[in-house]
């Protein structure tokens, strides 16, 4: 990662002695059972770009640590576990140099504080009064929850550079999922299952004998199968009313430029 330009730039950008520490931030939707419930959650990883990755990437590093555990993920909820980041990025901290010397100063060691202990009825207490703080309205607590930009507040950064794109997270677990919801919704009930289940055996395609509907928690690896199959699935049997411009024109490129606002 040090190879980059980008951390040449911000190298410069920093005070004699300085050193630039890129936090990196993972989070993906874990399921907690295994056959049913669909209980999920996110834990949130933390780590450093100044470790090499064949580092991080091994367990018995230790090289991440889990900083949170969300039921769901909120632009607030991210925010307050960062927020101890955002001073750091703008002022830096003095932290032990690589000799070991410690370089905080001796007035703050004097001032250090045990943080208090986080049991279930503290952890209880805080969902109590954020439920109470949205009045009970789950709908305005989600909104003003996703008000919030977990990056807008974090000097030099730009959150369309920090997502590291993927196939599997954008395409198959991303699009392509809600491509499915959506040509579910376009056909009759069970008329896509029907399809799937009729299409002969073939080379590298995997026969989902009860179709798309009865999966559950579904890998990536099933989505990539999905994926082989769904085109021909779909072959004259989309309504017609429901489909885009057969070609585009300066006239409908035109309209698309304006809803984008691209002069």
């Amino acid at each position: 990662m040090w190879t980059g330009q980008w951390w040449h730039v911000l190298q410069s950008k920093l005070p004699q002695g300085g050193t630039l520490a890129p936090v990196i931030i993972a989070t993906d939707k874990t399921q907690l059972t295994q056959f049913s419930g669909g209980k999920a959650a996110y834990p949130v990883y933390l780590t450093i770009g100044n470790i090499p990755k064949a580092t991080r990437r091994k367990l018995s590093k230790h090289a991440c640590i889990l900083v949170a555990y969300l039921s769901r993920v909120f632009h607030e909820s991210m925010r307050a576990v960062l927020e101890p980041l955002i001073n750091a990025g703008k002022g830096g901290i003095e932290m032990t140099s690589s000799n070991g010397a410690c370089k905080v100063k001796a007035s703050d060691l004097a001032n250090a504080t045990a943080a208090p202990k986080r049991t279930q009825l503290w952890t209880s207490s805080v969902i109590q009064d954020a439920k109470a703080d949205s009045g009970g309205n789950r709908g305005q607590f989600h909104k003003y929850c996703m008000s919030f930009d977990v990056a807008g507040r974090f000097p030099l950064v730009d959150i369309h550079q920090t997502i590291t794109p993927d196939v599997l997270h954008q395409l198959y677990q991303g699009v392509f999922k809600h491509l499915v919801s959506w040509c579910q919704r376009l056909l009759k009930k069970g008329k896509l299952d029907q399809r799937i289940r009729s299409l002969p055996p073939g080379y590298g395609l995997h026969h989902f004998k009860n179709g798309f509907s009865a999966l559950s928690q579904v890998s990536g690896s099933e989505r990539k199968n999905m994926a082989k199959i769904i085109l021909g699935c779909l072959v004259g049997s989309i309504p017609p009313d429901g489909s885009t411009y057969p070609y585009q024109s300066s006239a409908t490129t035109g309209l698309s430029g304006c809803l984008l606002g691209i002069n």
